[in-house]
């Protein structure tokens, strides 16, 4: 949805300009608290093909250490218990009943995810690899088929599944497309790299765990080396017996060996240094969107716009989960880049946000779909911006990037998605913008509420137009408690002090403070610092800026001490006298840059 906040322009001290009150547009929704906000070494227990020894032998040995996993289910193969049998998988061993996957998931506490329908590989053909893939290689079509299939399947039978591994780890960028369709994330196989915060769904890559290939002590190192970078490790098994074999194409483990690799991630997840998470837990996400009609479902409205032919509303179904009929098609304009902008939304020079883009970016013979973030100030005005990511080769990810407000005169932010180069093709879907972590410093002023009314160091020279209120008409942050100001027809300046605030000619200071002027008929709401020595005598003084018109919002100025004797500064709220002010004044911010 969209808000409109009235603010005061932000000022920089060197400009001692009177303000004006003006209204700027900023979209934004309620926030909820993101997921996984921050790097943290966790660590996945994943299982293939949906084996009867999952509940046999894993299952019980990684609830001993109070560990759950997440059990990839091939839906044709459910149900074949008895040996040999017609799994393409593997014929010559028994996979879970329904009511066995039903028991993992709503008693054991596990996740089940989809391994398609029949296990067929999805981008390559049996000339490419005869062992493993059908006769032919699959149509578009039929590849889907194993996709819906698959997960209308586990619907039917109780599972909403939204995490899904290709057989073989079989892959390319069309199928990555499809996929992206029906499921929130795939995790790959025997990829072997690293998944670093804050990842990419749609490549989540894994350790192959198989009896005679990875030992215990191979594994409890990647565990350790995820501990030391904040990594993701992911583990994939598929058949736990007592007795494995070392025939890499049995794809087997030792039970024995499972859980000493479960005794060794019990450990440090006790020591509070790893997180044990399903599939379905480990990304970064959030319930909140501060970016209106990211899914485009309304096309570009809403605030989206774009400044060429070549970026268009896409209603083919090239978008991502969990909604991807509707997306946004770049292509590559005839000349120069073609551009599109988010909404500006408002916020928090000291919270950090992330910015989540599904893009498939089928194909590209030169340059790059690339994203930036325009700032802006509190009058709307363009100040700064960051060039934060970029794709130059044709793939299908999440691009996932963290964007944090390049100084405390940022009030606004827009997305800027550039397609630039020749030969591009490409779909955006899901943009997505929620904050993560504020790291805003210590507020210097002490009481810049006024809950304790004129107190912890406020004073006034003139109780009688400057007084406590406690009639709600503060800011909306903590409304309750604010200081009303009536100038009235008396005719000299009264005055707000504030207390004394320990400064530093090296340092820069930002100071904000909530202003809600509902009338005046002349002179102004002025704003002065006044600096002292380190034995907190007066030595000098700057007047700031001044608010002459009526409104509501947030007047602001960046204050430098004037030399390095100053040591103390506050803030003088000026009362201009015969200016027919009656205004509400209220949560004072004093930050060091």
């Amino acid at each position: 949805m969209n808000q409109t906040f009235t603010k005061i322009v932000r000022i920089s001290a060197t400009l001692v300009a009177i303000v004006g009150l003006v209204t700027i547009p900023f979209g934004r929704t309620v926030n909820a608290a993101a997921i996984n906000s921050a790097p943290r070494a966790k660590v996945s227990f994943t299982f293939d093909d949906g084996l009867s020894s999952i509940m046999t032998n894993a299952q019980p040995t990684l609830a001993k250490y109070g560990l759950t996993g997440t059990s990839y289910v091939i839906t044709n193969c459910v149900g074949m218990t008895t040996v040999p049998n017609t799994c393409r998988a593997n014929n010559d061993a028994a996979y879970m009943t329904w009511p066995q996957i039903q028991t993992l998931q709503n008693v054991d506490g596990w996740e089940i995810g989809s391994h398609t329908v029949d296990h067929s590989c999805l981008a390559s053909s049996a000339a490419q690899d005869p062992d493993d893939c059908q006769t032919g290689k699959l149509t578009a079509s039929q590849v889907a088929t194993e996709l819906s299939q698959s997960k209308a399947t586990l619907a039917t039978n109780g599972v909403a599944a939204t995490d899904f591994a290709p057989p073989y780890g079989d892959y390319n960028n069309a199928v990555l497309a499809q996929i992206a369709k029906y499921y929130a994330t795939m995790r790959g196989f025997q990829d072997q790299n690293d998944n670093a915060w804050p990842y990419n769904e749609y490549l989540l890559n894994d350790v192959a765990v198989q009896e005679g290939l990875t030992p215990v002590s191979q594994i409890e190192s990647k565990i350790d080396h995820a501990i030391a970078n904040n990594l993701w490790l992911v583990l994939t098994f598929h058949d736990i017996v007592p007795v494995p074999s070392t025939n890499p194409d049995d794809y087997q483990y030792g039970t024995a060996e499972l859980d000493q690799i479960a005794a060794y991630v019990a450990a440090k997840q006790s020591a509070g240094l790893l997180q044990s998470v399903h599939m379905n837990q480990g990304a970064v996400t959030s319930d909140s969107n501060l970016l209106p009609n990211g899914s485009f479902n309304s096309g570009i409205t809403s605030g989206w716009t774009t400044d060429s032919a070549s970026i268009t509303a896409d209603a083919g179904t090239n978008g991502s989960y969990p909604d991807a009929t509707n997306a946004v098609k770049l292509t590559s304009p005839a000349s120069g880049s073609a551009h599109l902008f988010s909404p500006k939304v408002s916020v928090d020079p000291y919270t950090t946000y992330m910015f989540k883009n599904f893009l498939n970016l089928q194909a590209i013979a030169s340059g790059a779909v690339a994203f930036y973030v325009d700032e802006y100030d509190a009058n709307g005005n363009w100040i700064s911006g960051q060039y934060l990511k970029q794709e130059s080769s044709a793939f299908v990810e999440n691009m996932n990037f963290t964007y944090k407000p390049s100084s405390a005169a940022v009030s606004g932010a827009a997305l800027q998605v550039i397609a630039s180069g020749s030969g591009i093709t490409a779909y955006l879907d899901n943009s997505q913008m929620f904050p993560l972590t504020s790291a805003a410093p210590t507020n210097l002023v002490a009481n810049g509420t006024f809950d304790g009314g004129i107190t912890g160091g406020w004073t006034t020279d003139s109780p009688a137009t400057i007084r406590a209120d406690a009639g709600s008409n503060g800011s909306p942050n903590n409304p309750v408690n604010s200081i009303a100001l009536t100038a009235g027809g008396s005719a000299g300046n009264t005055h707000l002090f504030s207390p004394k605030v320990p400064v530093s000619s090296a340092h820069s200071y930002a100071v904000n403070a909530y202003l809600n002027v509902k009338a005046l008929t002349s002179g102004e709401v002025g704003f002065y610092v006044d600096e002292y020595d380190a034995n907190g005598n007066w030595i000098s003084g700057k007047y700031m800026t001044g608010v002459r018109s009526v409104g509501i919002g947030t007047v602001g100025f960046t204050y430098t001490p004037s030399s390095s004797n100053v040591k103390a500064a506050s803030l003088q709220v000026i009362l201009v006298g015969n200016s027919g002010v009656t205004a509400y004044f209220d949560d004072v911010r004093w930050y060091q840059n």
